[in-house]
């Protein structure tokens, strides 16, 4: 059973907080002593929260602190980037149990792209002993296009062949529950607003980079989408009106300076002779440090002019590339603070993501959780 409005409330403030009392319930949210009381103890009869330790001082009443139950769901995250798709389930505090992944070259020559996905995901389930009607939300995250009304993916710039595929509405036949399908770079923001770093914060920027780039950007605690569903493609923002065409039919996009596979591309063009980009940098290579260090800089010139357009309190930056790379980050930071308004930067937090390279499942699983307790 979903949630009442109030009682969604109550468990959003909850699951930020990790751990709150009822008092201190009441002074967030305005609702009377009694109206709490009777909100928590549904519930906590539903299964959705549970008491744990008492605080306070002295000798009188002490409050107790009120969790969400971690047992209380089970979720399946599929998160389809342009190289790699991945699934994990977890339960309701987001802690995966079982996670599988697959290249996106093995989709490549199937025209039933949807149903060949589907089986992968049965299979692997299957192997992990879920049953599939013990799922409780499915969320999938697109590095692309999406249709969010209609639930298709439009189009994936680095996946080839997949243009109007009607996922959701095969997973829908196959489940019996909610599934809830969004551009990945937005439920990864999702997963820090509600399960990182971000939680409180109201403007904030998530980037992922690895072998393609995904963003997102909420504004005033709302996701960003624009009037056809696409603001926030930060990977295909024209840097090199020179450059080389990219794979959404662009020519100079973003992807095609600091994503793996370009950086590589581009430490081998300056006379790198190490076996790979990631060795050569290990052993402090100064052609791979140099295009390390130029990539940086292009990605701290895009995102400069999106601290200047949104004013951001926070952009939190993650994936291969930042986690195996830190000078990309490093540089990164570096060329904001020199390029972006000053006054747009005073006190603007430059971190790494929450999650890693585990952002974009971390995302699928924030977007089923929050859709199904009715958070955004």
């Amino acid at each position: 059973m979903k949630p009442s409005d109030a009682s969604s409330q109550i468990l959003k403030l909850i699951n930020l907080e990790k751990g709150i009392s009822r008092k201190a319930l009441s002074e967030e949210t305005g609702m009377s002593q009694a109206s709490l009381t009777k909100i928590t103890r549904a519930l906590m009869e539903q299964g959705y929260l549970a008491e744990g330790e008492r605080i306070g001082s002295g000798l009188g009443r002490k409050e107790v602190l009120l969790y969400a139950r971690a047992d209380r769901h089970r979720l399946l995250g599929v998160d389809i980037g342009g190289y790699k798709i991945r699934a994990a389930v977890a339960d309701n505090s987001l802690t995966i149990h079982a996670r599988a992944e697959w290249e996106m070259r093995h989709f490549a020559e199937r025209n039933d792209k949807a149903a060949f996905l589907l089986e992968h995901i049965e299979d692997f389930l299957a192997n992990n002993g879920i049953a599939k009607d013990s799922i409780d939300a499915i969320g999938v995250g697109v590095t692309g296009v999406v249709d969010a009304g209609l639930q298709r993916i439009l189009n994936i710039p680095n996946a080839e062949g997949w243009n109007h595929i009607e996922l959701a509405a095969s997973m829908k036949q196959a489940f019996a529950c909610p599934l809830f399908l969004d551009e990945g770079g937005r439920t990864m923001a999702l997963a820090e607003k509600f399960e990182g770093k971000g939680k409180k914060l109201e403007h904030l920027i998530t980037v992922q980079i690895g072998f393609g780039i995904a963003a997102g950007v909420i504004v005033n605690g709302s996701l960003l989408r624009g009037s056809n569903n696409v603001a926030g493609l930060l990977g295909h923002i024209t840097a090199d009106n020179k450059g080389i065409r990219c794979t959404c039919g662009n020519y100079g996009c973003l992807e095609n300076i600091i994503t793996y596979p370009m950086i590589e591309l581009a430490y081998r063009a300056k006379g790198g002779q190490s076996d790979s980009l990631l060795e050569a940098y290990q052993t402090n290579d100064k052609i791979a440090l140099d295009a390390c260090l130029e990539a940086g800089e292009a990605c701290g010139i895009a995102l400069s002019n999106m601290v200047n357009l949104f004013n951001p309190e926070a952009i939190f930056v993650g994936g291969p590339v930042i986690e195996q790379l830190p000078a990309v980050f490093d540089e990164m930071k570096r060329t904001i603070k020199l390029r972006a308004n000053r006054f747009a930067t005073q006190r603007l937090l430059m971190e790494r993501s929450t999650f890693g390279s585990d952002e974009g499942v971390a995302g699928a699983l924030t977007l089923a959780k929050s859709k199904l307790l009715g958070w955004f």
